[in-house]
């Protein structure tokens, strides 16, 4: 079975009301879709995270198609991990040059289309080619609550079956708060209260944000500071130790993974599959997170391919914790599939099936395709 194409497929469509992010606004989402092609009629299909900054979407199709694709045409594409190491090795001086972070996505979503292409070959889940599946359901938390109201965004979710809500702070350190508490007191002391930041605090500043949001309980603070920025996250630590903290779902190198777990600077890291190299990569993260004790909770935020392919890499862990999924209005997230894996009542089920168990909805992405 060898890849005869390595196409990227960008599906874009065009919010009704932008996204607020601390980082910056969405005003588009963005899936990049990996299909490649086998000679023997095989396809598979994986995922790159392309949400920001602005450009990425433009950068990814050149990254994938002119930089990737001419090293694996003709190659056998049973080979996941050789083919995974070449395309680390041969781009690993351009991280010099480019972003680090952006080769890692590209590679992600092509590598994850290679499982997918190999568990259809061999008639598999991917879980399974990963060590087995652990479990077939998980409980997940609801994200992309209302911006515009996240207290009715947040009980909208409860009022769903979700059982665990996270709300985005970063927007102004007061706001944050009173919205912080608003949330709360919407869905009440038994629901779980999840809080990023998205990076964007300094130390001084997360100080006082962790110790005015360590005031409605949150289940865990993500990223408040820079996801490389060790000597912030071991004061934050060391000064708070009752608060759970989470992290890496923009981490890439397994160094990194490495030294958070082992130094203890977060709770629960967040390896996120469309973005940190693949999913053996993020296996590699797993398993650094779970020797030391702690679970996993990946991170995605893209189309219901990237998700299918999550619930792979979270039924194979040993160690977990809750499942994202993104519950703000945006339908071609899930329609670029025929399967629906909305949760219900807060649950969602591992897709049956060979590769991840979902097959591409082939008229909604041509329908919605974005030619560059």
């Amino acid at each position: 079975m060898r890849v005869r194409s390595v196409n990227y497929v960008l599906c874009r469509a065009e919010l009704a009301r932008p996204i607020p992010l601390s980082c910056g606004s969405l005003t588009h989402r963005n899936f990049g879709l990996v299909r490649i092609e086998t000679d023997s009629g095989i396809e598979g299909w994986g995922e790159t995270s392309v949400n920001f900054p602005p450009w990425t979407y433009r950068e990814r199709a050149a990254t994938i198609e002119e930089g990737l694709a001419p090293m694996l045409v003709g190659e056998d594409a049973r080979d996941v991990l050789r083919l995974r190491d070449m395309m680390v090795s041969a781009t690993r001086p351009f991280t010099r040059m480019w972003s680090e972070g952006a080769i890692a996505q590209a590679i992600s979503g092509v590598e994850m289309a290679l499982w997918d292409a190999l568990g259809k070959d061999l008639s598999q889940p991917v879980a399974r080619l990963l060590g087995g599946a652990r479990r077939r359901e998980f409980e997940c938390y609801a994200t992309g609550i209302r911006a515009d109201d996240p207290p009715s965004g947040a009980r909208d979710a409860v009022a769903a079956g979700y059982r665990a809500i996270k709300m985005r702070v970063g927007f102004g350190d007061e706001k944050d708060i009173a919205t912080a508490h608003a949330v709360r007191a919407a869905i009440g002391p038994d629901i779980a209260l999840l809080i990023d930041a998205n990076q964007a605090f300094d130390l001084p500043r997360a100080r006082r944000m962790v110790a005015a949001l360590a005031e409605v309980d949150p289940y865990w603070i993500e990223e408040p500071v820079l996801n490389d920025d060790f000597v912030s996250q071991a004061r934050l630590r060391a000064e708070f130790p009752g608060v759970r903290f989470a992290w890496g779902e923009n981490a890439v190198r397994l160094s990194h993974y490495r030294k958070v777990a082992e130094e203890r600077l977060a709770d629960i890291l967040m390896p996120d599959p469309c973005r940190c190299g693949g999913m053996a990569a993020a296996m590699d993260a797993a398993r650094i997170a779970n020797a030391s004790g702690l679970p996993v909770s990946a991170h995605h935020y893209g189309s219901d391919v990237g998700f299918a392919a999550m619930l792979h890499f979270m039924a194979a862990c040993e160690h977990t914790d809750l499942v994202l999924r993104d519950v703000a209005p945006a339908a071609l997230r899930d329609d670029l599939i025929v399967e629906d894996l909305t949760p219900v009542n807060g649950i969602v089920r591992l897709p049956d099936g060979p590769g991840f168990g979902v097959t591409p909805n082939a008229e909604v992405i041509a329908a919605s395709q974005y030619r560059i």
